[in-house]
């Protein structure tokens, strides 16, 4: 990693600290009125936004910036059996760079590995580890897919996945299923959550007074992107009565995974069947083809899949541009525990 991203990476950190009204040095809440208004913290996150743009163009090798395809990423089955298979474990790079052999042939983008990785996890070979690295379920092991345990340079620990050549052979197989995942909406595509309409007019606290039947679900999180780790506070809060719940050394390399994480670890927390809100400044995904966005699709089917669990019924409420609102209602919370 060269001197400039490291740079931007520590600058997009103090960001999305500074977004959430938190001392990026101390890591406490900041007195007084400016950060907390709410034109200079959407102004934060602006600048965030641009910074991580930054990040991934300074990353980008400089040809893919030369070259690049219009048209979305297919392949003949005449092409899919040409694909060779490798007599070794290979990477599921290898995997991608072979099948990519027939993007310049059919003038088309590449396709990603990860789009390989995020079929493999959705018919459930792969799955999340504690390493916020994908490695094989035992009936992904079954498939001939290994992994292994590795360290970077920094210290930091990852799973790497090798595939052999039965493996192989049934990614290339399921060409087809695994771009449908990616092009094509199925009717099932999509998490379900009632919304509730949230009033431009209306407080934070307001709102949530106006539904003191629900429980409500909060969350604040940073990250920082050079250690890949972060930390959340998250709410439950229900009638009148709160649970504070935080979380430390978050596998991530973005703020939203971190989020993602406390919403799930509330939702865990839940004892008895209610309804729930999850009450955010932006949209997660409910009610959104997995197409759009696979990783929030999955987040939305997580949630879901534990309220079911739980007999709760799942509700949404975005409230555009009050998250500084959110955050202080969560931080007064906080203090109010202690």
């Amino acid at each position: 990693m060269n001197q400039e991203i490291t740079k931007l990476l520590r600058a997009k950190m103090y960001m999305d600290y500074l977004a959430n009204g938190i001392d990026p040095v101390t890591n406490t809440g900041i007195d007084g009125d400016t950060l907390h208004n709410e034109k200079v913290i959407e102004c934060l996150r602006y600048v965030s936004d641009i910074l991580e743009k930054n990040i991934c163009e300074a990353e980008m090798p400089q040809e893919r910036h030369r070259s690049r395809k219009n048209g979305a990423f297919y392949i003949t089955d005449e092409q899919v059996s040409m694909l060779n298979v490798f007599t070794y474990k290979c990477k599921v790079s290898e995997l991608a760079n072979e099948i990519n052999r027939f993007a310049e042939v059919n003038s088309t983008k590449k396709m990603a590995a990860s789009l390989i990785n995020d079929w493999l996890e959705a018919e459930g070979y792969l799955c999340q580890s504690d390493l916020n690295s994908r490695i094989p379920t035992e009936k992904g092991e079954q498939l001939g897919i290994s992994y292994e345990h590795k360290t970077r340079y920094d210290g930091n620990e990852y799973y790497i996945n090798y595939y052999d050549p039965q493996a192989q052979r049934f990614v290339y197989e399921h060409i087809n299923d695994i771009l449908e995942s990616r092009y094509v909406k199925l009717e099932d595509d999509v998490v379900p959550a009632q919304a509730i309409e949230y009033p431009s007019s209306v407080r934070v606290r307001e709102f949530i007074s106006q539904h003191n039947d629900k429980c409500f679900i909060m969350t604040i999180g940073s990250c920082d992107s050079v250690a890949s780790k972060g930390s959340y506070i998250a709410v439950l809060h229900y009638k009148g009565k709160s649970k504070v719940l935080r979380g430390t050394n978050i596998p991530a390399s973005s703020s939203i995974k971190v989020i993602h994480s406390g919403l799930l670890a509330a939702a865990e927390s839940i004892k008895a069947p209610t309804d729930v809100v999850i009450l955010s400044s932006a949209p997660f995904g409910f009610n959104t083809p997995r197409y759009k966005n696979y990783k929030s699709f999955k987040f939305c089917k997580d949630i879901y899949t534990i309220l079911s669990e739980k007999k709760c019924n799942l509700y949404t409420a975005v409230c555009h541009g009050r998250g500084n609102e959110i955050a202080e209602f969560i931080r007064s919370l906080e203090v109010s525990e202690v």
